[in-house]
């Protein structure tokens, strides 16, 4: 009988501990949208609330300028890629018959082969350029989300970095921000499984923890931990369990 009571206990001793903790939704990223460089918008894609995807091209300014200057890039680089061939195809010819020429003029064909290859990579590089100027003028969304905010409209100067023109917040990926008593601080690891309901809904869900913050927020003395879900909007909150095992 002893060892059966014994048995018993150490079975409760091990029952995993349920840790309340309530919760608000926040997006996983969230940031504040700006131009490499200035000018005045010629196009807005988006409106507030727009779904997007990474990459996404959403507002353009005024570009005029860096496509005239990427033509013309382009067709040098055409010319170029014309000289080139040129000077390799004579080079080529010039080496078959290299015995029965003189040097100085096998050397003035090997240094225009050169010449026009140097200048074929300067056009290479001047398209990449221009290519890197317009790509400038374009503000592409960085990750999947929903447009929170638009501060500029159509025929608006905008100054570059400093200027935000966009708010956005990923979607759906979102976290929760848990937060629960600094007595279970050594209690409440990452991966441990997360119960919870959005605040009046019936429906249960769950989540691993993925992160656990090092410090305690002094005012409230409370621990706070992340949780990584998807399809909340973010500004909802709830309560659940902490499953400490």
């Amino acid at each position: 009988m002893k060892k059966v009571l014994c048995l018993f206990f150490a079975v409760l001793s091990l029952k995993a501990e349920e840790i309340y903790a309530s919760f608000d939704v926040y997006a996983l990223h969230q940031s504040k949208l700006a131009f490499e460089s200035g000018g005045i918008v010629k196009e807005i894609k988006i409106e507030p609330s727009s779904v997007v995807k990474k990459g996404d091209v959403l507002i353009i300014l005024e570009n005029s300028s860096e496509l005239i200057g990427l033509q013309n890039a382009q067709n040098k680089l055409a010319l170029a890629e014309i000289a080139f061939k040129n000077a390799q195809s004579k080079m080529d010819k010039f080496k078959e018959v290299q015995s029965m020429i003189d040097t100085q003029s096998f050397e003035d064909i090997e240094a225009n082969f050169k010449r026009a290859g140097l200048e074929l990579e300067s056009a290479k590089i001047n398209v990449k350029h221009f290519e890197n100027l317009l790509d400038k003028k374009s503000l592409k969304a960085p990750f999947d989300g929903i447009i929170a905010a638009k501060f500029v409209e159509l025929g608006q100067g905008v100054a570059p970095i400093s200027q935000a023109v966009l708010e956005i917040y990923s979607y759906p990926e979102v976290k929760l921000v848990l937060s629960f008593d600094e007595k279970y601080k050594d209690k409440v690891k990452v991966g441990q499984n997360y119960r919870f309901k959005l605040k009046g809904q019936d429906k249960e869900q769950s989540a691993k923890i993925s992160l656990v913050y090092p410090s305690i927020e002094p005012k409230t003395r409370k621990i706070f931990a992340e949780v990584k879900s998807s399809h909340l909007t973010p500004g909802l909150f709830g309560e659940g369990v902490i499953i400490a095992e």
